[in-house]
């Protein structure tokens, strides 16, 4: 039974070596600062340019008042709290542990990394975190992250064909359930089986809150729109795959371009997905500052009441 689990998991590395080592992944690792300057750079340029051929934008982003912010900001600190819960499951996934209070600390510093970082930066920063604290390998820590990522990816595909193609998406939610159930199974995960399944409804939460994020910018800056849920689901399902390929701060320019390409879907017109944007991502720095305040008053008064 052993010599057959360690054969699979032998298995599964070597396809994970084979992807992280393939040419296209090896030139974008190694190109990856000039593409995301390079992407940064045409990105303005456009918003500047569309900004001017488009004065009225400016006024809709007026539209935001203070209670759209605080809503979006407690939508955001929902979202931490979710996305902790998923860390302590990957944790736990690869047999490890990590206090609550610590991974919400962990989830704080590195959503702060992952904003202003390229690529994935706010992972990368977690793993090597975890491999000094609690002797976590990178590589256990990677694969764990990957299931996290196949679902990630499962439910926002999922929210992109909810309007026009409702059986599709119950298709794909169907595919993904049945193959986190299989991979349990087959890798003789049933221990730690809960763990699976928590970052699965911990996952599906956190597109719950993005879409009413979303809903609330959106409707925000175009009151007359009435944009439908089915609309807001897709939309943010367009906007949530853009992780995969953020090569620049908060995924800046490629979350659009994402949200161009599935416009034929969700029907939202281009200078609403450029405003809203533009509000998201400014509203969320001022929720990543006030985390960094918050975490970094906490952090203090331990080491002082430590050292007291």
């Amino acid at each position: 039974m052993n010599v057959t689990k360690n054969a699979k998991y032998q298995k599964l590395l070597r396809i994970g070596q084979a992807i992280t080592q393939s040419r296209p992944i090896e030139y974008l690792g190694n190109h990856k600062k000039n593409f995301a300057i390079a992407a940064i750079v045409i990105f303005f340029v456009f918003i500047g340019y569309y900004i001017s051929s488009h004065p009225e934008i400016l006024q809709s982003i007026s539209r935001i008042n203070f209670a759209n912010i605080m809503l979006i900001i407690t939508a955001y600190s929902c979202l931490t709290l979710t996305t902790a819960g998923i860390i302590y499951a990957t944790i736990r996934l690869c047999n490890k542990t990590l206090p609550p209070k610590d991974s919400l600390l962990l989830t704080i510093y590195s959503s702060i990394i992952n904003f202003f970082g390229p690529m994935q930066s706010g992972p990368a920063a977690r793993a090597i975190y975890l491999k000094r604290k609690i002797g976590l390998r990178i590589r256990d820590y990677t694969y764990a992250m990957f299931f996290y990522y196949f679902v990630y990816g499962a439910i926002n595909t999922s929210l992109l064909f909810i309007g026009n193609l409702p059986w599709l998406s119950l298709i794909g939610m169907i595919i993904a359930i049945t193959t986190t159930v299989m991979g349990a199974k087959r890798l003789n995960l049933n221990p730690f089986r809960k763990y699976i399944f928590y970052i699965f409804i911990l996952t599906a939460i956190q597109a719950i809150f993005m879409i009413l994020i979303y809903a609330i910018e959106l409707n925000a800056i175009n009151p007359l729109a009435h944009y439908s849920l089915a609309q807001t689901a897709i939309y943010t399902g367009g906007a949530n795959l853009a992780m995969f390929v953020s090569l620049t701060p908060g995924a800046i320019g490629f979350r659009e371009t994402f949200l161009i390409l599935s416009q034929s879907l969700h029907h939202i017109p281009l200078a609403s997905i450029i405003v809203a944007g533009i509000i998201d991502r400014a509203i969320y720095v001022i929720f990543l500052a006030l985390l960094f305040l918050i975490s970094s008053t906490l952090h203090l008064k331990n080491m002082f009441i430590n050292k007291k």
